[in-house]
């Protein structure tokens, strides 16, 4: 056989440097392939970039580019520390179990009374009852029995304690018929809808399953479960996840791990579907409104099945809802978005290493982070020993006898039982906003509190306690002196300097409302947690950042004092001339203290440009 031409061979040459796989720009590739060119002597046309050997491979160049650039981010996308893309990180927590969280509807807590024409008797508000507030729907999503025991008006504290309606309307979902397959998968392929350029969308939460059973032609409601695996072979149950294409899926038992569904069983879906931000109401909206039933025949049949003892209590309709008054005493919360890629990367394994228990402070946060990111805007859980150490011991720090606290001792009494070393202390500061001057933040409602006990209680270990503890607010108002005497009159005394820099023409009342606009910024509540960091260094040097801003000093009116930073009164509204100090460095707040800004309206008031 004759020996190849070398020459013809040279290509057959693929010898790379070890750093040559790096080179995924279409620059370098098109460099690279010149250079092989130049190699032979059969082509010279690659040197002339008009040439049409160069065009085309700058084609090549770039397609290659392209299709490197793809390979590399696709790897990418199968690491957990680097994926990016929702589907993709999706998928990959599915391996562990994991169930991402998607968005949460607007709710509200309630204030119920009886009417003095009230029967004495046992009443039923049904589930999916709901009344209207400015037009949009706020649903009860669960059966409620409470009972009238007073001849006259009476507050009914076991609604009050318990019930938190949900905005948005009341949807079914098309029935499906079962297959009868081993965890048979059912999804929920719901496209979001856009009115008014709102999307709505299907609260997470409120997913009702319901089973008319082939076999009996009866509808039994299922029951869901974090893990079908959990199940014994019988049991009534499914699970919920919110998959990678957005969409919610519900798998049914093997008939080992849970319930198997039978061929011909109808499977039977209601959700609620909120209304987004235009579903925010005010306190005091409902204000007594009349309530309605959810109906359909499918509704009905399924309240007929499911519903047990029904002549032994009286159904709240329509008919009847005038002997009930029901209102909302606080605004309803915010909503909050599905799981974003990072928070699904830092939830995750906190999830996967508690094995949906919750055991330590850390599994008490990052759950109710997860599902009550709707309510809470910042929580601490400590032991018993900090609670006494700390929290207690901080009344007593400030000449204050705990036990004549008034929401410790709500607390104490409604949750807390007397073998306190086994108490899990939740301190839960609720979402708001700052509305007026001199406004202090609310409490998180009984109804509230009680959804956290809820909530925690299929994952608690069986000896723990869930205790919902009130926070203790500070308020911060612009306040400086020499002096060790402090009182609220600092307030009215201080002023923020702002000195504008030489030759600077920004307008003084432009520079005054974003300084004022920063400072708000800083307190705002959502930017803010309990334990926070006041990190004052990091505001003076914003507001030395603006434009125009040559330096700043805190400056107390009455007399003269005064200190080249910003300077804050804080203090404890409740014990204000107990718990005040002065603040102008970096200074850390106990686990269980949460700032806001005392006057934000007026602040700007405070503020005073002047030239250098």
């Amino acid at each position: 056989m004759a020996t190849p031409n070398n020459k013809d061979n040279e290509f057959l040459d693929f010898s790379l440097p070890q750093n040559a796989y790096v080179a995924f720009d279409a620059v370098s590739l098109k460099d690279y392939i010149v250079n092989r060119l130049n190699t032979n002597e059969k082509f010279t046309d690659q040197n002339y970039d008009g040439s049409n050997l160069a065009a085309v491979i700058d084609i090549i160049a770039y397609s290659y580019h392209v299709l490197l650039f793809y390979l590399n981010q696709t790897a990418s996308e199968v690491n957990f520390d680097q994926a990016s893309i929702y589907e993709n990180m999706n998928k990959i927590v599915k391996l562990i179990g994991y169930k991402p969280a998607g968005k949460q509807t607007s709710i509200v807590p309630i204030n119920a009374v009886g009417s003095a024409s009230m029967p004495i008797a046992n009443y039923t508000i049904r589930k999916n009852s709901y009344f209207l507030a400015d037009g949009f729907q706020y649903n009860f999503i669960d059966d409620y029995s409470f009972n009238k025991t007073e001849a006259g008006s009476q507050t009914l504290k076991s609604l009050n304690d318990s019930v938190i309606l949900y905005q948005g309307s009341i949807k079914e979902y098309p029935d499906y018929t079962a297959q009868g397959e081993e965890f048979e998968l059912v999804p929920i392929v719901v496209k979001n809808i856009i009115d008014n350029q709102v999307e709505k969308f299907i609260a997470d939460n409120t997913i009702d399953v319901y089973i008319k059973e082939a076999d009996s032609n009866t509808y039994y409601l299922y029951k869901e479960v974090d893990s079908l695996y959990l199940s014994d072979s019988t049991d009534r149950v499914y699970e919920r996840r919110l998959n990678e294409n957005g969409f919610y899926e519900i798998k049914f038992g093997s008939g080992v791990f849970g319930k198997k569904l039978n061929a011909g069983d109808i499977v039977s879906i209601n959700y609620i579907q909120s209304d987004n931000t235009e579903g925010i109401i005010s306190k005091n909206v409902i204000n007594g409104g009349k309530l309605f039933v959810y109906d359909s025949l499918r509704q009905r049949q399924i309240f007929n099945d499911t519903f047990a003892n029904k002549n032994e209590t009286t159904f709240i309709d329509s008919s009847n809802s005038s002997l009930l008054s029901i209102n909302n005493p606080q605004n309803s919360t915010s909503l909050s978005d599905e799981e974003t890629v990072d928070e699904i990367r830092k939830n995750a394994p906190k999830a996967f290493s508690s094995q949906l228990r919750l055991v330590n402070e850390s599994d008490y946060e990052a759950f109710l982070e997860k599902n009550l990111a709707n309510v809470l805007n910042s929580i601490s859980v400590v032991n018993n020993d900090s609670y006494i150490n700390e929290y207690i011991q901080y009344f007593y720090d400030i000449c204050v006898d705990p036990n004549k606290v008034n929401r410790v001792l709500i607390n104490q009494i409604n949750f807390a039982d007397a073998c306190d070393f086994n108490n899990i202390n939740i301190f839960c500061a609720p979402k708001f906003t700052v509305t007026q001057d001199k406004f202090f933040p609310p409490y998180l409602s009984e109804s509230f509190k009680n959804l956290i006990v809820e909530t925690c209680k299929e994952r608690k270990m069986v000896s723990n306690t869930v205790v919902p503890r009130d926070p203790i607010y500070m308020a911060y108002g612009l306040g400086f002196t020499n002096s060790s005497d402090l009182d609220l009159n600092l307030l009215n005394e201080t002023s923020l300097y702002i000195v504008r820099e030489l030759n600077n023409k920004i307008n003084k009342n432009t520079l005054s409302s974003r300084a004022a606009n920063l400072i708000r910024s800083f307190f705002d509540p959502s930017n803010n947690k309990l334990g926070q960091t006041i990190n004052l260094n990091e505001l003076s040097n914003d507001i030395l950042s603006l434009e125009g801003v040559k330096r700043i000093y805190t400056r107390n009116e009455t007399t003269g004092a005064s200190i080249d930073t910003v300077s804050f009164l804080t203090f404890n509204p409740q014990y204000e001339t107990s718990d005040i100090t002065l603040v102008n460095q970096d200074v850390t707040l106990p686990y269980f203290k949460f700032p806001y800004l005392y006057s934000p309206l007026s602040l700007t008031n405070r503020i005073k440009v002047v030239d250098e």
